[in-house]
């Protein structure tokens, strides 16, 4: 079994969570982003240009192939290579002093602000290349999101901030002397090999590696839901948006 659930995709660790139905998205008040939340944002935010390359590596580690799938599937593709066109509103939007301030004061989630930012960023695209291109003319306005394209974008924000999460944890044992800990969780986890088989290869009995795995997937856990509050969520509803975002992964 998985980290985080039954088998959400091929070789992603994933939390183990109580079955819980599927709820509907409600908006978040404006005033109940936690400190833990706050603590991180704000602070690139409040550094201005010594915090904005930090800011910017998790916005692009977590959200740019989300956004390239999602403007894959939309009849705006025409505007160019997917990379190049969300590399461009990255630096676009990025470089206005106010965008992410806004986008704290909107109490939406930020892959959903990210995704109606960048259809205003294709409808500006559509408009600055519609006096040369006669197809601009023909495209139907890209203002509103497809909840089918959303849902796909969703999927790749879960793989997206998983693979963030591993990667950080990752650093975060190897920081407090848990390199093992952290190579047996990759082998119990990722891997999928049994606790007996890893005994000869670490040298470490089957209960003794199954605690040293345990202290590794608290440290995953607590990345991962460090970064789901980046993305807005108040820490009170964590649970239940990663229950959300992996029902979205599910066929």
């Amino acid at each position: 079994m998985s980290v985080l659930g039954p088998n959400p995709m091929p070789s992603t660790p994933v939390l183990r969570t109580p079955p819980r139905p599927r709820l509907a998205q409600k908006p978040m008040e404006r005033d109940v982003f936690p400190p833990t939340h706050l603590s991180w944002i704000h602070r690139q935010l409040a550094a201005g240009a010594d915090g904005r390359p930090a800011l910017q590596r998790f916005l692009m580690e977590v959200y740019l192939f989300p956004l390239q799938v999602y403007f894959r599937g939309t009849r705006m593709r025409w505007l160019g290579d997917a990379e190049d066109v969300v590399q461009g509103f990255f630096a676009d939007r990025l470089a206005r002093p106010g965008f992410l301030p806004a986008w704290r004061q909107s109490g939406k989630p930020l892959r959903r602000w990210l995704m109606n930012a960048f259809c205003f960023y294709l409808h500006e695209l559509r408009r600055e290349r519609s006096a040369q291109d006669a197809h601009a003319a023909l495209e139907l306005d890209p203002l509103a999101p497809d909840a089918a394209l959303e849902q796909e974008a969703d999927r790749k924000f879960v793989v997206g901030i998983v693979r963030a999460a591993l990667r950080k944890a990752e650093q975060v044992c190897r920081e407090r002397g848990h390199e093992s800990h952290w190579r047996l969780f990759v082998a119990h986890h990722l891997d999928q090999r049994p606790y007996a088989e890893l005994e000869a290869q670490f040298g470490v009995s089957a209960a003794r590696a199954s605690v040293m795995v345990r202290t590794a997937t608290v440290c995953f856990r607590a990345v991962l839901r460090g970064l789901i509050e980046r993305d807005g969520a108040p820490a009170r509803d964590v649970d239940q948006v990663i229950a959300a975002l992996l029902e979205a992964t599910r066929p």
